[in-house]
């Protein structure tokens, strides 16, 4: 969930870096084609840079998504101790990813519900994802609410399954960090 902005500053520091680039706007998602594809061929940055659609339903992302992460990061992945719980069922795509960063994502409280969705069931699928938005509190107490909503989703996951193979989201918790600088007020990073 990168801007193109950031994406481009990414990769450039770190040239293996394989991102992918998100938005449910077309013609947001246009323009990151287009600055990804205006790049010079040497970065690599149309191999390691991809822009698709994130679906907000059942399945996180939905399907085209889904396919995107699997081609994206499929060669990349390192075993975890998780893999050895399987019982040859097909790779969930989610569990590829190593980190998920967002910013400026939540609007207005509206946008609480659906947000602390995609993070939720992205943690309940891969516990080992690092989660980290940068957010502008726009609304009274709005990422306090995100953080309970996050939380409480989070738990209810746990409590719906079957004892899992990774504990590590037992004691779960999401950080709320006052972003402290002169020329960004109300801003908060949220991190789990």
């Amino acid at each position: 969930m990168l801007s193109a902005g950031l994406s481009l500053a990414l990769n450039d520091i770190v040239s293996m870096t394989r991102l992918i680039c998100t938005d449910n706007d077309k013609p947001t998602l246009k323009n990151m084609r287009h600055k990804i594809c205006r790049q010079p061929a040497s970065t690599n940055m149309n191999k390691n840079v991809r822009i698709e659609t994130m679906d907000r339903g059942d399945d996180v992302g939905g399907d085209k998504f889904s396919s995107a992460v699997r081609s994206q990061f499929r060669n990349r992945k390192t075993k975890t101790t998780d893999e050895t719980c399987s019982d040859e069922q097909p790779e969930d795509p989610i569990r590829l990813l190593s980190n998920l960063i967002a910013s400026d994502v939540l609007y207005s409280t509206t946008t609480v519900d659906p947000l602390s969705s995609v993070i939720s069931a992205v943690k309940l699928r891969n516990p080992h994802v690092i989660v980290v938005l940068l957010l502008k509190e726009r609304s009274p107490n709005s990422v306090a609410i995100l953080k309970q909503k996050i939380e409480a989703k989070v738990q209810q996951g746990l409590e719906m399954t079957d004892q899992p193979c990774d504990s590590s989201l037992q004691g779960f918790q999401v950080s709320v960090r006052d972003v402290i600088h002169n020329d960004l007020e109300d801003m908060k990073m949220v991190e789990c």
